[in-house]
């Protein structure tokens, strides 16, 4: 069954309790701050899933059990920017790594027709008396922005350098990455290092000194894996967000391709998905 814009019972929660594919971890779904909040008896670890993983998960739990399409939830992941199919798939590995789907059995894969949230994964949010009458949030409608889309670029460009001088005509993510290469070259102080990998020139960023050599030692076997696999010259940007590795590989023409992975999978990523990152 397609599904449709119709509200379903999920949408009486602001904040769902999904349950994961960890026994007795249950996940917060917080759409305002763009996070999963994952509690496992005393411990709480909190994902940045970012702007579009959460629209994506936000699409698919509006409508539970029922299939959405692949172009439905990337015009409401991306609305108004075109992206490639890839940047869809590198969300719902994102999403399953974070739910700790490794069966896919949490979101489904429906070959050539999209996915879907299995409803038995959602965990009703226990009521206190004094909330049993209160009026229930709700999301908003699936055509109604949570958050104003990043502006179109107007135009491509042909060169990376040329792309960074125009950021105000950029994706948000281009203007970051941009960015950082520009705080790398100049004297401002600040926590990155730059490393050339094979065909690759990674700048690695983070808060502190400390920081920033554990995630250089952590993510090294993982970009030394792109950089086997990158035969012509290409720029990356790691970072660390709540629970994720990020990667922001800058493509000559401007554009930016973004991957999450989580920091327990880092070993464990289909190669497909560095590819796709990298192309």
């Amino acid at each position: 069954m397609t599904s449709s814009l119709t509200h379903s019972a999920t949408d009486a929660f602001a904040c769902p309790l999904l349950k994961t594919g960890h026994a007795g971890c249950v996940a917060r779904f917080d759409r305002a701050r763009y996070q999963l909040v994952l509690t496992h008896e005393e411990n709480e670890d909190t994902l940045d899933l970012g702007f579009s993983g959460s629209r994506v998960l936000e699409r698919l739990l509006h409508v539970p059990g029922e299939v959405v399409s692949r172009e439905e939830l990337m015009t409401y992941a991306w609305e108004g920017r075109v992206v490639g199919q890839g940047s869809l798939n590198q969300q719902i590995y994102t999403l399953r790594q974070a739910l700790f789907d490794s069966g896919n059995q949490i979101i489904q894969t429906l070959p050539r027709r999209g996915y879907l949230f299995n409803p038995q994964y959602l965990r009703a949010r226990e009521t206190k008396p004094a909330e049993a009458n209160a009026v229930p949030a709700e999301f908003p409608a699936p055509s109604s922005p949570v958050a104003a889309s990043p502006a179109r670029p107007g135009r491509r460009f042909g060169s990376w350098q040329t792309a960074a001088l125009a950021g105000t005509g950029m994706l948000i993510l281009l203007g970051l990455a941009t960015l950082g290469f520009r705080l790398a070259s100049s004297s401002v102080p600040s926590f990155m290092q730059t490393v050339d990998v094979g065909a690759l020139e990674v700048l690695y960023v983070e808060k502190s000194q400390h920081l920033l050599d554990s995630l250089v030692k952590e993510t090294r076997p993982l970009v030394d894996t792109m950089a086997n696999m990158s035969a012509e010259p290409a720029r990356l940007i790691v970072n660390m967000s709540p629970g994720f590795y990020e990667i922001r590989c800058l493509q000559g023409d401007g554009r930016v391709n973004w991957l999450k992975v989580h920091k327990s999978r880092v070993q464990t990523i289909p190669s497909d998905h560095l590819q796709e990152c990298l192309q």
